[in-house]
């Protein structure tokens, strides 16, 4: 039981409490900051739960004594919690400020000859489903993300990074689980260098890669991993042959993630992760050097094996 200027506070508990919608503390203190000094036996008890049509609901209820005084049931967009602890605040704002001070009727009502009080905090108060509107809540957790960073490739080096990621409704499991999906350019900023038989040969590297990250949430962290595959389009040139040749190659590429991210501030993630895999070389993965008086001679030949790191930086949009 919280105090507050001499009287007991709200008696303030949850049913959902790892679901984290609102954190208890939080909704603690937000009604604190509203409602301030209750006289009574009030229980507040709030819980995420899910509407007849599936989508997700904080039901808040109010039992003075043993006695059920409010009932309510406050929509959440897409799962979202961040303005929850508010929205449950207002409406016991709301709900006490009728209690102490209840609106007039536009049309007089006759007054019963045996009393002539004003309720008070005090008196037995009647069950109240209010109808006022609550300001929604919006989303904790937005579909779409922005993606920008940096990756270390251990063939290729170094690469800026861009990319945007989709986490729908649908596959958005609890508050804290959801399934999405990314994709991410990554042009790399040195050539690919080999010399055969006296020719100097350089690629350019394009990586476009896809990835289905499984996110666990647990604020302000968040730990993802998922199968990951990447195409790599390179553009090689042989200038010092005496008629210059080009050439043009695709490796494909399979295998995992993994990322951890801490968000600094509302809809920032700075993440840390790790890319790694099989490339297979196929036919369309060779580039073969030919020369008049020679036999003609694989160059470039891509790694078996992928492997780099990623510094990511995401903005919900």
């Amino acid at each position: 039981m919280l105090w507050l200027g001499g009287f007991p506070a709200l008696d303030v508990t949850t049913s959902t409490p790892d679901a984290l919608c609102p954190p208890i503390e939080e909704a603690r203190a937000a009604i604190q900051a509203r409602v301030g000094e209750v006289r009574g036996n009030y229980h507040v008890e709030f819980a995420l739960v899910r509407a007849i049509d599936g989508r997700p609901v904080l039901e808040l209820k109010v039992r003075e004594a043993q006695q059920q005084v409010l009932a309510r049931e406050l929509p959440i967009d897409g799962a979202g919690c961040q303005d929850a602890a508010q929205a449950i605040a207002l409406v016991l704002e709301r709900y006490f400020d009728a209690v102490e001070k209840p609106a007039v009727a536009p049309t007089p009502e006759p007054i019963p000859a045996t009393t002539d009080e004003q309720p008070s905090r005090n008196s037995p108060p009647t069950i109240v489903h209010e109808a006022a509107v609550v300001p929604s809540v919006p989303s904790r957790w937005r579909a779409w993300r922005a993606r920008a960073g940096f990756v270390y490739d251990l063939e290729l080096g170094i690469a800026p990074r861009l990319g945007v990621a989709l986490f729908p409704d649908a596959l958005r499991f609890t508050p804290r689980l959801e399934l999405g999906v990314a994709l991410d350019v990554a042009p790399f900023l040195s050539q690919a260098k080999e010399t055969a038989r006296e020719q100097e040969i350089r690629a350019f590297s394009v990586q476009a890669s896809l990835s289905l990250p499984l996110v666990w949430h647990f604020e302000p962290w968040s730990v993802s991993l998922g199968p990951w595959a990447q195409l790599r389009f390179q553009h090689a040139e042989a200038a010092s042959l005496t008629h210059s040749q080009r050439a043009s190659r695709v490796v494909p590429g399979a295998g995992g993630t993994m990322q951890l991210a801490w968000s600094p501030a509302p809809r920032w993630t700075l993440g840390v992760g790790v890319a790694g895999g099989a490339q297979s070389p196929t036919a369309t993965s060779r580039f073969v050097l030919r020369t008049a008086d020679t036999e003609p001679k694989p160059v470039l030949v891509p790694d078996t094996w992928f492997g780099q790191g990623q510094l990511t930086l995401g903005l919900e949009l």
